[in-house]
């Protein structure tokens, strides 16, 4: 059986692992494999070497290996005999990846909320075989949403969720901002850069923290009218904004949200810099502030937001990493070093 180069999750290891002789599979009759065109890098990946995968749903057991990469776009390159008759799945056919293994039967799929599917919780990259390799063998069809023909591989990619993500929290509180809206980001990493330029077409003003100053050119570039390395520093009011997007989560970023948050603002949280903090209760409380945590999105929401990188209202912040440098830039990811999102291309080694 041919096989392939691939990088992941091996139980007990301190940094992550290179397979070289992962066997190529062949698809079954409903099946398809998919050549690994992109695969993106985040922070939940050093996250799991950390903390361990993403847990399965009884009585899957916990796996001690698997590929890493949950950020996947690729193309058709083999297809099992049943879907011979089925145009949309041809070879060269181009798809990014749902990251969750959704089940499309369950209460939260059928009224389209699949990214909380409650039947699986199988997820590409973060509990079983993802992008860091060359070729996946998919299973799950409906995980294949199709890429709009002027969206390159590595915008897709990156679109699964480092788009994904911000477009889900501020759809969930879009009707809280308005032009006259006070909104600050914090965290301009390759979540906030995005949605930054998500909060753009949305006409608010939009005041953007992170701790590198370097990034305040692309921050303003991207829509930010206002940019802060402290926003201690700045001339702001405390109890001043309407909505705060908070990409950091730490108690740091807590904190100035508690400061900086309007009587009954809103807080959306979307950052996992520490696994516990804590939240003003009291304060939050008699302020009536509302509070939303944030994770992933659905595939509708990833179909709308490749569509707005087709139309140009996004365009992410990539760059483009040989496939053989994935450990270094992993290291430099944990240590703050990269800059917007570090994508791969396997299948250019």
């Amino acid at each position: 059986m041919p096989t392939q180069i691939g990088y992941g999750y091996v139980k007990g290891a301190t940094e992550i692992t290179k397979f070289i002789d992962l066997p190529i599979p062949e698809p079954g009759p409903n099946q398809l494999l998919l050549k690994i065109e992109a695969a993106g890098l985040c922070l939940s990946d050093p996250h799991t070497i950390i903390g361990g995968p993403l847990a399965p749903k009884p009585p899957k057991p916990m796996p001690t290996k698997f590929v890493m990469g949950h950020e996947i776009a690729g193309s058709v390159y083999r297809i099992g005999k049943d879907l011979e008759d089925k145009p949309q799945f041809k070879p060269g056919s181009r798809f990014a990846l749902q990251i969750n293994q959704a089940c499309g039967a369950c209460e939260f799929c059928r009224r389209g909320d699949d990214g909380n599917c409650s039947e699986s919780s199988q997820a590409y990259g973060l509990n079983e075989d993802g992008g860091f390799q060359q070729f996946l063998l998919i299973k799950n069809l409906r995980t294949l949403l199709p890429i709009p023909d002027n969206v390159s591989f590595a915008e897709a990619a990156v679109c699964t969720d480092s788009v994904l993500t911000p477009f889900h929290a501020i759809q969930k509180v879009r009707d809280r901002i308005k032009p006259s809206s006070k909104v600050l980001v914090q965290g301009c990493g390759g979540l906030g850069l995005n949605a930054i330029q998500i909060l753009k077409q949305y006409q608010c003003h939009i005041v953007a923290t992170d701790l590198k100053p370097d990034i305040e050119k692309v921050a303003k570039s991207y829509g930010a009218h206002e940019f802060y390395t402290n926003l201690n520093d700045s001339k702001h009011e405390p109890m001043s904004f309407d909505v705060i997007f908070d990409f950091v989560g730490i108690q740091e970023s807590i904190d100035i949200s508690n400061k900086y948050i309007k009587r009954r603002g809103t807080l959306s949280q979307t950052g996992l810099g520490r696994y516990k903090f804590k939240m003003p209760n009291f304060t939050f409380a008699f302020r009536e502030v509302e509070v939303f945590y944030n994770f992933g999105g659905s595939s509708a929401e990833q179909l709308e937001c490749l569509q707005w990188i087709a139309k140009g209202w996004i365009k992410p912040n990539v760059q483009l990493v040989d496939f053989e440098k994935l450990p270094q830039a992993m290291q430099d990811l944990t240590n703050n070093k990269i800059r917007g999102r570090v994508v791969f291309r396997p299948n250019k080694l």
